[in-house]
């Protein structure tokens, strides 16, 4: 189990050894010790060897990894799993002398942690079963003790020399005891048996062979073999049966031990051999024959294919046979192929067996398939580096690439173009066509970037949407900002995703070597706070970094983390500006408006919140903050005023994206009492484009009851077969359009376009931002029309809304 098992980790890095151990931890490995030298690391594992040792390839001190690997007696048997974030041939090489249990490479998940453990302990495993199984051979081969006896049949009195009593001890002393007395020490499972065999020896004159446990001095059973024959004697008249006890406990354990050690040969998952000193095998078992692919003719008798000698120089042998190279234990990795499955990597154990004298006996040797953790190195290197989706260099192959090329262009006084990359509205496609969708547009953006760029351009997705293009020998900025602007407009072509024509669009920062930054960390940063600035100017451009971009961005942060405290420290509230009836001039609802307490900047209204609140995943919460309030404060009037005020509450794309949306907003209704008809959910003109994404929730909102409305109509592009297909109740008339009438003609004609087309459709109008008499009078006659806008009230706290009138329905 792992948190029995003692994991010692040998890494200078403290940082890293802390995390390992934490990794270690979160795994179940609960006995972890630490050591930042290899020498302290010896020291420590002759006090306490450890289970298993995770050694870093470079380490502080007078020797690395490798020799402190190679100090480790051998006789400890101690898997060493070599941690590494390099591979070269030399390193590697060398590391292979000590015959480690595995590699990792930094970094590496918690998987590939925790399967290299288990390989290697498992692997330990066979290796101490194998030499356990070599020592109980030896225990079989020592000489049994043994005891006669003897039982007179009519007196029922036994006489033996030591096992054959109670003692059970060597004794040579002669003991006499009743038949009865020794089968009492007998198993009870046993003695009906050894009753049958004497019995049968007795009447047939016959000879008797039973194996049976009894108990010995210490009341602790022993396996007894008793053989012997019944002898009749005719002068006397009596009976007797002779023959001799020995004690084969030992021999019974040796046994069970061999029966286990043949498991362990006929079922481990690594091929064992039984080698003669000349080569030739004598034993194999199964799973070398899977392995290998070989068969039972081609192998015995005959030394492994394997080692042939068109296989290997004539060196390889002498290293592993004799010479000074020659060791008990000996353990290479090498290259061959199976007769079925084709080329194969195989680990080989090479053990030599020695007899007391010193002289070799056989070889052992372990044929563990590599294979499979071959190929996984491979691919495990491959993924260090590459993206598993567009196979593109990944963020650390790409940094790696920009340190390359920062080096080649210093002496030329040549710039590197480092471009940020981010694809619009990204997570959108995600959330209304899946993930499968958008990995597809993440493979025909990384296809159209590769096609514009050059050769020995390096495009880079460091994740998500983000793609990093490095362009080195850039001879001035107006090239980058060339380049950055194809790539745009390549990305702007429309992208075709099942069935889907889809306008996709990028935001590109730009940063340059050495103008900008001289590090690879920098001009990554730099271009990444470009790329924001660019989202910042409207999306689908590019910006070159200015300082002034840092500085931005830190203002973001900063009030980024101020809204988050705000909202926890409850600095938000809620304003309610009035909506009247142009008929009656009575109050009929409100809107609630968002503002922010700051304690140092005062009142801050939506216009600084909502970007803030979108861009840091705040907006989520705060939306569902301001339905709650809402629906809580209308219901409050309600029973305080006896009135009865629709409450419109705006809603962000990302709310109506949110799975369950139109659920939250009927728990908030069942919470609040407040009933559905009162609250009207307002959509901007701009957010019903995606019918995709929206139509359905909007439909949802209607089963609830709540109404509906499109907020700032007229500002975008609805055309009216959409609006028709919706379940829209109202629109609201942008104030652009309100603040022009009735002097401009133009916006009186547009006014009574939309008011034409409201009735039309059977749709509620309100009208937003009217601030003087001339506009008021100018809409009031409009049948059902609701007004909105200064000349009525501010948006005011919750207290204010009745303050003038109250108890009575407030009237303008």
């Amino acid at each position: 189990m792992p948190h029995s098992v003692h994991v010692m980790i040998v890494e200078d890095e403290r940082v890293i050894a802390l995390h390992l151990r934490k990794q270690l931890e979160k795994l179940g490995y609960q006995r972890t010790s630490a050591h930042t030298r290899g020498s302290d690391a010896l020291a420590a594992i002759n006090e306490d060897p450890p289970d298993i040792i995770l050694m870093d390839i470079r380490i502080e001190g007078d020797i690395d990894g490798i020799e402190t690997a190679a100090g480790i007696p051998p006789h400890l048997m101690i898997p060493v799993i070599y941690l590494s974030a390099h591979s070269e041939d030399a390193t590697l090489a060398r590391a292979q002398k000590t015959r480690p249990y595995g590699y990792l490479i930094k970094p590496f998940s918690d998987r590939e942690l925790h399967a290299t453990i288990q390989m290697a302990l498992e692997r330990r495993t066979a290796e101490l079963a194998l030499s356990e199984s070599q020592h109980r051979l030896s225990l079989a081969m020592t000489a049994a003790q043994m005891s006669c006896w003897e039982i007179d049949v009519l007196t029922r009195q036994m006489h033996s020399t030591g096992l054959g009593n109670a003692d059970l001890n060597q004794n040579a002393e002669i003991v006499t005891e009743s038949w009865d007395a020794f089968l009492e020490r007998v198993a009870t499972e046993d003695r009906d048996m050894v009753r049958k065999a004497f019995a049968y020896a007795v009447a047939h004159g016959d000879f008797y062979d039973v194996v049976f446990r009894s108990l010995d001095k210490d009341q602790n059973y022993r396996w007894l073999r008793a053989r012997g024959k019944s002898f009749g004697d005719d002068r006397k008249g009596s009976q007797r049966i002779i023959g001799m006890m020995q004690d084969i406990t030992d021999q019974r354990l040796t046994q069970d031990k061999l029966r286990e050690a043949m498991t362990v040969f006929e079922t481990t998952q690594d091929g064992i051999l039984i080698l003669d000193p000349d080569l030739n095998v004598t034993n194999a078992n199964n799973a070398y024959y899977r392995i290998t692919g070989e068969t039972e003719e081609n192998t015995l008798q005959k030394p492994p294919y394997f080692l042939s000698a068109n296989e290997h120089p004539a060196e390889f042998f002498q290293e592993l046979f004799s010479g000074p190279g020659a060791r008990r234990q000996w353990h290479r990795d090498l290259d061959t192929h199976n007769a079925s499955r084709g080329p194969i990597s195989l680990s080989l154990q090479v053990i030599a067996v020695e007899n007391e004298e010193h002289e070799l006996t056989h070889y052992v040797m372990i044929v563990s398939d590599r294979t499979a953790i071959r190929q996984a190195e491979q691919e495990l290197h491959y993924l260090a580096q590459y993206d598993g989706l567009t196979s593109l260099p990944n963020r650390l192959l790409a940094t790696d690439r920009l340190n390359r090329a920062i080096e080649r262009c210093e002496p030329s006084g040549m710039m590197v173009a480092c471009l940020f990359l981010d694809i619009d509205d990204f997570k959108t496609i995600n959330d209304t066509l899946g993930h499968a969708a958008g990995d597809q547009v993440i493979l025909i953006a990384a296809t159209r970037i590769k096609g514009i760029t050059e050769r020995t351009d390096t495009i880079s997705r460091l994740g998500g949407d983000e793609f990093l293009i490095i362009r080195e020998n850039i001879p001035n900025e107006t090239a980058a900002a060339n380049l950055a602007q194809k790539i745009i407009q390549e990305l702007q072509r429309p992208f075709y995703i099942r069935g889907h024509e889809m306008n996709i669009g990028a935001s590109l920062g730009i940063s340059l070597y050495p103008v900008h930054g001289r590090s690879s960390h920098d001009l990554i940063r730099l271009a990444d706070t470009a790329m924001y600035a660019a989202k910042d100017r409207g999306r689908r451009t590019f910006a070159l970094y200015e300082p002034e971009m840092t500085a931005n961005a830190a203002h973001y942060m900063t009030r980024s983390l101020e809204l988050r405290r705000g909202l926890e420290n409850e600095e938000l509230v809620l304003h309610y500006q009035p909506q009247i009836d142009g008929k009656t001039g009575d109050m009929v609802g409100v809107e609630a408006l968002l503002r922010w307490k700051h304690p140092v900047h005062g009142l801050v209204g939506p216009h600084e919140i909502i970007p803030i609140a979108e861009k840091s995943g705040l907006i989520l919460e705060i939306g569902s903050w301001v339905i709650r309030e809402a629906c809580h404060q209308a219901r409050r009037w309600q029973d305080e005023y006896g009135q009865k005020l629709r409450m419109a509450v705006n809603v962000s794309v990302r709310q109506m994206q949110q799975p369950g949306f139109a659920d939250s907003i009927a728990h908030e209704l069942a919470i609040s009492g407040l009933p559905a008809e009162d609250l009207e959910i307002e959509v901007t003109e701009s957010m019903i484009q995606d019918e995709v994404s929206m139509i359905q929730t909007l439909h949802d909102l209607r089963e609830v009851g709540v109404s509906l409305a499109i907020d700032d109509f007229g500002t975008g592009y609805s055309c009216l077969r959409s609006i028709k297909s919706l379940p829209i109740s109202r629109i609201k008339i942008d104030r652009a359009f309100v603040s022009g009438v009735p002097g401009n003609s133009d916006d009186v004609a547009l006014i009574n376009a939309m008011l034409a087309m409201a009735g039309a459709l059977g749709l509620s109008v309100t009208a937003e931002g009217v601030e003087t008499k001339a506009q008021y009078d100018f809409l009031r006659d409009v049948p059902g029309i609701k007004l909105q806008g200064f000349l009525f009230g501010k948006p005011v706290p919750a207290e204010e809304v009745f303050a003038p009138t109250i108890g009575k329905t407030k009237r303008f």
